[in-house]
């Protein structure tokens, strides 16, 4: 498989100059899946604030999948990545049904929808209603999405990053 990235420039309610990228390393077919680097850019003061956010992710360890620690590389720049837990506990498919439609779900569905969701639910982050979505791959552009929020996660969080 080639790298593919996806770009979502501004998922955040009330922040139209935050957002993120997700990177899917190149890979050989059938290879364990490889974790799945987020970086996210934006103002410094959101930024801070949703460093907070995203260190709450950590609380779902024990699902299909888990969060890295989100790291500040700068008051501009966190980085963390989606981990594929799915094997985990059975870390073979003929395990059966729950354990192969987890593996299936990490490795089909864009990264981007889980951290959507638990931004929403989990960090309580208030979420844009019109969430764009921009797929790459070698450089060229694949697909360009617009979602509403309620194709996405309901309920939506609560709290926004910036404040006046």
């Amino acid at each position: 498989m080639e790298e593919i990235t996806i770009k979502v420039p501004a998922p955040f309610s009330g922040v139209s100059d935050l957002g993120f990228t997700a990177r899917y390393p190149s890979q050989p077919g059938y290879a364990a899946s490889a974790d799945v680097p987020l970086l996210f850019e934006g103002p410094s003061q959101p930024m801070r604030a949703l460093l907070g956010r995203l260190r709450m992710l950590r609380q779902r360890a024990d699902g299909p999948y888990a969060w890295t620690d989100p790291v500040m590389l700068s008051d501009e720049v966190v980085v963390m990545a989606f981990r594929d837990r799915s094997l985990v506990r059975s870390e073979k498919l003929e395990d059966g049904p729950e354990a192969s439609r987890d593996y299936i779900q990490n490795t089909v569905r864009p990264v981007v929808f889980p951290l959507l969701q638990d931004c929403a639910t989990v960090a309580g982050l208030m979420l844009a209603e019109l969430i764009e979505i921009r797929v790459q791959a070698s450089q060229q552009r694949i697909a360009d999405l617009q979602l509403r929020l309620e194709q996405i996660v309901q309920p939506n969080g609560r709290d926004v990053l910036w404040s006046f």
